[in-house]
C-alpha cells in the first residue's frame, strides 16, 4: 500500500463515544480492501474516547488520531478534510458502523459520488429505518434520484457515501451551522458533480436514539432562519445543476418551523411575519402545486 496516497480516506469524528467507538473502528479495520488511512479527531473528548483513539493508532499504523479542542462536528470533519491524502473520502459517525466489504468496487469507480444503502436501528437493536437501493439502476438518473431522497436521510448527511477528494476540493462543513450543515455539505458537493454509482449489497449501520429528529433538535426562531438561509445557498445550485424543483425546499422549511415552534408559537409573527422567512416561501411559492399553496394558506391562517 502506498501510505502518502490511500484509495481512501476515512474520517471519524470523535466526541465522548467510549460506549461505541471500539466497534466503529473495528468495522473499518476489518475491511479486507486494506488501502485506506482511518482518521480519527478527538474533539476535546471528555471520557477515554482519546485514550480509545490512541491504542488503535498504537496497532495500525493506517490508523491517525488528532487530539483537538472541542469545536463540534463539522470543525472534527474539517480538520480530517485537512489531512486526508485519500483519492475517496468517506465519513463514518463514532456510533455507527459499516458492514462487512463496505469498500469493495470503490477501486473501480469511475462515478463522482459512490452510495449505498443503510440500516438504522435502536440501542437495543431494533430497526427503525432502512434504505435498501439493491434494486436499483448502478448509474441512476440524478435529477431522478434526487427528487426521489432529497428528503430521506441518504442525501441529508455526508455517511453512507464516498466522495472523490479532488471534487472536494475546498469544500468544508459550515462551522457556524448545528443543524443541516451535513445538508449542506452534501447538497454544495451535488452542486458540483454530474454523476453517481450505487454500490450493492453492503451496508451502513445507524445507531439512533429513535425518537424523532424535532424532538432531538430545539432552535430558536433566528436560529432557524440563520439555518435556512444556508441551505438555501447550497439548494440553489443544486437545483440549477440537476433540475430538482424548488418545491422541494418546502419540507426544509417545515422542519425548521418545527423545532423553532417553542420560540414563536405563543407569538406567530416571529415566524409568519419574518421577512427572511417571507423570502423563503416566495422562493418556493411558485412551484408549489394548489394542494401545497391551499395547505400552506391554512397552516398560516390557523396559526400551526
Amino acid at each position: 500500500m502506498n501510505r502518502t496516497s490511500p484509495l481512501i480516506s476515512v474520517i471519524i469524528p470523535v466526541y465522548n463515544a467510549e460506549k461505541t467507538l471500539a466497534k466503529c473502528i473495528e468495522s473499518v479495520l476489518m475491511q479486507d480492501v486494506t488501502d485506506f488511512e482511518l482518521i480519527l479527531v478527538d474533539d476535546g473528548s471528555k471520557d477515554s474516547s482519546g485514550d480509545i483513539c490512541n491504542r488503535y493508532a498504537a496497532k495500525d499504523s493506517r490508523v491517525r488520531v488528532i487530539h483537538k479542542e472541542n469545536g463540534g462536528v463539522s470543525s472534527a470533519r474539517n480538520r480530517g478534510l485537512e489531512v486526508a491524502s485519500g483519492k475517496w473520502i468517506t465519513f463514518v459517525d463514532s456510533d455507527d458502523s459499516i458492514g462487512e466489504n463496505f469498500f469493495h468496487d470503490v477501486e473501480a469507480a469511475h462515478e463522482d459520488l459512490l452510495i449505498r444503502g443503510y440500516f438504522m436501528h435502536s440501542m437495543r437493536g431494533k430497526e427503525v429505518e432502512r434504505l435498501v437501493l439493491d434494486d436499483f439502476d448502478a448509474l441512476p438518473d440524478m435529477t431522478l434520484f434526487i427528487n426521489r431522497f432529497i428528503g430521506n436521510n441518504i442525501l441529508r448527511g455526508p455517511v453512507a457515501k464516498f466522495f472523490r477528494s479532488r471534487l472536494i476540493g475546498d469544500l468544508r462543513f459550515p462551522e457556524d451551522m448545528k443543524v443541516g450543515e451535513d445538508t449542506w455539505f452534501v447538497w454544495k458537493y451535488l452542486s458540483g458533480v454530474s454523476t453517481c454509482r450505487i454500490l450493492y449489497y453492503y451496508y451502513y449501520y445507524y445507531l439512533t436514539t429513535g425518537g424523532p429528529s424535532e424532538m432531538k433538535y430545539k432552535s430558536t426562531t433566528d436560529y432557524a432562519v440563520h439555518s435556512l438561509l444556508h441551505l438555501r445557498d447550497a439548494f440553489e445550485p443544486m437545483s440549477e445543476k440537476h433540475a430538482i424543483s424548488p418545491s422541494q425546499f418546502l419540507q426544509f422549511i417545515g422542519y425548521f418551523k418545527c423545532v423553532s415552534k417553542g420560540d414563536w408559537q405563543n407569538n406567530p409573527t416571529l415566524w409568519y411575519g419574518n421577512a427572511e422567512v417571507k423570502s423563503l416561501y416566495r422562493y418556493v411559492w411558485p412551484a408549489l402545486n394548489w394542494g401545497q399553496r391551499c395547505r400552506l394558506l391554512a397552516a398560516k391562517f390557523l396559526g400551526r
